[in-house]
């Protein structure tokens, strides 16, 4: 059987407690119950405390450690080479000193893979050093592959044969009766968009907004509902709303809820709309394909491979309202209810912690007997 560690070296140094940072790593280590049963499971993480625990079955070992750019968790690395692991993957592209210590006390006899979480390549003396670091990594797991292109230019990565497609977080939110959802939330109507995401300008809502003012001329029963973590377009936007009449009526911002609340939200919605610009992976928009939210999205790399090239989902430009306003006048003519059974059958099938911890198996067996 495979013995795979799963390695995330940043240090929470605010937890003191095993199931803090378990409940912070959620979305990127939720393939592990999928992966338990067929392969030997690690979990390596750092906070302010140290000692071991088996939890559901699954083997979790803690370390103090700091987030120094040169500091290297010697202790770690003792322990990992002692469990004589097959793969180690690591979450994040960033610890790069870290990494190549991590393959100097291990020898060639491991798998190293590094799961790619939206960072973007170091500059200078740390671009050098990630150059340096190609070498001690057997695999790099993207969402797209297109998301390694900037890697690759600045020969970070060396070969393109190195990269693989995996998710590097899914979702836990399933289908829930709309009537439901749309009652416990006083939701009414067939045309309800919902935004979900931080308001700065990568996310770009100013774009979405002027779009969907542009739309509400032909549909005006449609309404956009703005859940957000933080606001730091807020003003311009409230600004934009207050001068529109027709945007007064239809645009709710609704601010920041607590996660497990949005599996309500995604469900009573139609429709998920996001305007941004670049996504090392897209969360949000796993979690509304997840329960059945018909996406209008850019199509940057990650969200046209999590569409399947739009083929569940709409795509348009990032930043070109125009576009965005085309694509929302489309809508009208669809079948959301067909297209949403389309939609959720994808990610069920594709996007799910289950679908993620075979590709990750598949990839790990591939490797290993090369």
């Amino acid at each position: 059987m495979i013995k795979l560690v799963e390695l995330n070296y940043h240090c929470h140094t605010e937890y003191t407690r095993p199931e803090q940072v378990i409940a912070k790593h959620a979305l990127s280590s939720g393939f592990i119950h999928f992966i338990k049963d067929k392969v030997e499971l690690v979990l390596v993480k750092h906070l302010n405390y140290a000692g071991e625990a088996r939890i559901e079955n699954i083997h979790y070992r803690f370390f103090r450690s700091r987030n120094k750019f040169c500091y290297i968790p010697f202790k770690t690395h003792r322990f990992i080479k002692n469990e004589r692991p097959d793969v180690i993957l690591v979450q994040g592209f960033v610890f790069v000193l870290q990494v190549m210590f991590l393959r100097w006390k291990l020898g060639k006899d491991c798998v190293i893979l590094v799961q790619h979480h939206g960072e973007k390549p170091f500059t200078g003396l740390k671009g050098f050093l990630q150059r340096r670091a190609d070498a001690c990594i057997d695999g790099y797991l993207f969402t797209s592959l297109d998301n390694a292109t900037e890697w690759m230019n600045k020969k970070i990565i060396t070969s393109r044969d190195k990269c693989y497609e995996v998710l590097s977080a899914s979702s836990g939110f399933s289908l829930r009766d709309k009537a439901v959802c749309k009652t416990k939330l006083n939701m009414a109507g067939e045309n309800n968009f919902l935004w979900v995401g931080r308001l700065n300008s990568n996310k770009d809502p100013i774009t979405v907004i002027k779009a969907f003012e542009k739309y509400l001329d032909v549909n005006r029963l449609a309404r956009l509902y703005m859940i957000y973590q933080t606001e730091e377009l807020v003003t311009d936007i409230k600004t934009h709303i207050a001068g529109s009449e027709v945007l007064k009526n239809a645009v709710y911002l609704i601010g920041n809820i607590e996660n497990r609340e949005l599996e309500y939200w995604y469900n009573a919605a139609d429709l998920y709309i996001s305007g941004s610009h670049s996504e090392g992976s897209g969360y949000a928009l796993v979690e509304a394909m997840a329960c059945g939210c018909i996406p209008v999205v850019t199509a940057i790399p990650s969200f046209k491979k999590i569409t399947c090239e739009g083929k569940y989902g709409i795509l348009f430009e990032p930043g070109n309202a125009d576009d965005l306003y085309n694509k929302l006048i489309d809508t009208n003519t669809l079948d959301k209810e067909t297209y949403s059974r389309m939609v959720h059958a994808h990610a069920e099938e594709n996007l799910s912690y289950k679908a993620v911890a075979d590709q990750i198996y598949q990839l790990s067996l591939s490797l290993i007997t090369k």
